[in-house]
């Protein structure tokens, strides 16, 4: 039977919705267990062996805009493929996750909910043994599975003629993830100054130790803030976000394609999602309101990818409205949340005005994980190059994510800290799209440009683009250049100095 490509398309786009849905619903709360296997059975011819060389053989003779629609999907396929083979694996993993709990000082709590308790304890003993619950917990109940997971990866990737999943990726992404390491390693020279002298102080004011005595364990509290929580409550959150899109030009309430969920339900993840269902008919924005700048941050963060995802023009064909380079919708999301580093943002939304003290501990913050993904994406280059046992590269990943931070990271963390398909890759571009276009926006419009009706018509157009160009492409096209960490260090040092 000939290979159909529009009903290739149209199944494609019904997978997507129906994988979506059912993490929408495990993740808010509504489902308790996660089922992504049987979605994937569902549409299992979509990812076979056959189905991956009749796109391959189809891009290789199409030209201009097919061509480009059939790199996005050939990237769909592979991914698919990919979850299709282990997609057991990943329900176990999510739903073990899920389940786990760790008991400290005679308190269950759960093990997705340890950061959160952790941020919010204050005394530094108790955080330290948590987190060794919880590290305990990974290396014990998640670890195995997710060891299965990846070197079952690492095996496909080499089933389908590649040399390894590193090579797999860079191919039907298009992404030299080499020539971007260098960059990113550039980056961790040119601000490794900054960052050791900016975290030493942050570490001393806030909890009165220095840099090299700070633990991992630290961290969730150090950047939870709670001296903010005055400024940054919860139930000033969704107004917030409301009055800010209305001076972009954009009613919330009136968005009947944007299903806003601030329901408190048990099992429901503490950070902020967004989950797009239909592109653009229905696009859920997954809230828990708790307060804190972080929160606020998560809540921006996720509504820019709401709000690209919403501004899509649905005639626009199925591999731009939801497939393509996910650093783009990853740049919008990073446009909405560095708002907080805006002085003119604080005051105007929530009365900020003696800020300069909170704007420098937010920047620190990014430059950090900033750092954390640079480095992050150095180690994973070294791990999709594996062949075979994964159990070394646990001393890899803590070297190189403790020389970034200069802190020691637990070695634990090796494979949880993993996204799929290089994801880590899609971040760091995001990040240095991001700076472009938040530079392009202040030198345009000035330093309020999101109350400036000709800033929210610009972002709207470049949301209306869905995911049809890459971040290189769609910076270019738009005369910012190539793409890159000036901008980004030009936004860190404005702040903190060189």
């Amino acid at each position: 039977m000939p290979f159909d490509l529009e009903q290739y398309r149209r199944d494609a786009e019904a997978f997507l919705a129906a994988l979506e849905d059912e993490a929408y619903r495990h993740f808010s709360g509504q489902k308790s267990v996660c089922d992504f296997a049987a979605v994937y059975d569902r549409f299992a011819d979509l990812f076979t062996q056959t189905a991956i060389d009749e796109l391959d053989r189809l891009y290789a003779s199409a030209r201009d805009d097919e061509k480009r629609r059939l790199a996005y999907l050939l990237a769909f396929a592979v991914d698919g493929y990919m979850g299709a083979e282990t997609r057991h694996l990943s329900d176990e993993i999510a739903n073990a996750e899920s389940r786990a709990t760790i008991t400290v000082d005679g308190e269950e709590i759960g093990l997705r909910a340890a950061p959160v308790v952790m941020a919010n304890e204050p005394d530094r003993e108790r955080r330290r043994r948590i987190e060794e619950a919880r590290l305990a917990a990974i290396a014990a109940e998640l670890n195995p599975l997710l060891d299965r997971q990846w070197r079952c990866c690492h095996e496909l990737a080499r089933g389908l003629g590649r040399e390894h999943y590193l090579d797999l990726y860079g191919e039907v992404r298009g992404i030299d993830y080499f020539a971007l390491q260098a960059k990113a390693e550039a980056f961790l020279h040119d601000t490794a100054a900054l960052y050791e002298r900016t975290m030493d102080r942050l570490s001393r004011e806030r909890l009165g130790i220095p840099l090299s005595e700070l633990r991992y364990a630290d961290l969730p509290y150090l950047w939870r803030a709670p001296s903010y929580d005055d400024v940054f409550t919860a139930s000033g959150l969704i107004p917030t976000l409301g009055r800010m899109l209305t001076d972009m030009g954009i009613d919330l309430e009136s968005q009947a394609n944007v299903h806003l969920d601030t329901e408190v339900r048990e099992g429901k993840t503490p950070r902020a999602f967004c989950s797009p269902v239909r592109v653009p008919d229905e696009i859920h924005l997954v809230v828990y309101p708790q307060g804190g700048q972080d929160d606020y941050s998560a809540l921006l963060h996720e509504a820019g990818h709401t709000e690209h995802f919403a501004h899509v023009p649905a005639d626009l064909p199925f591999e731009y409205r939801l497939l393509g380079d996910n650093a783009v919708t990853e740049a919008f999301a990073f446009l909405f949340d560095h708002l907080m580093l805006n002085r003119a943002w604080l005051a105007r939304y929530l009365g900020f005005t003696e800020c300069d003290e909170y704007v420098r501990f937010a920047t620190v913050s990014d430059l950090f994980y900033l750092r954390r993904y640079a480095a992050k994406l150095a180690y994973e280059t070294e791990f999709h190059v594996c062949d075979g046992s994964l159990d070394g590269l646990a001393e890899t990943y803590r070297r190189r994510l403790s020389q970034a931070l200069m802190i020691d990271v637990p070695a634990e963390s090796y494979l949880s800290d993993i996204d799929a398909g290089l994801y880590v890759a899609s971040y760091l571009r995001a990040w240095m799209l991001e700076g472009a276009l938040r530079m392009m926006l202040q030198d345009r419009f000035g330093w309020e440009w999101f109350t400036d009706p000709g800033a929210g018509a610009f972002v709207k157009r470049l949301w209306g683009l869905g995911q049809k160009f890459t971040a290189e492409q769609l910076l270019l096209k738009n005369d910012g250049g190539m793409l890159g960490t000036d901008q980004i260090v030009h936004h860190i040092e404005r702040i903190l100095g060189r």
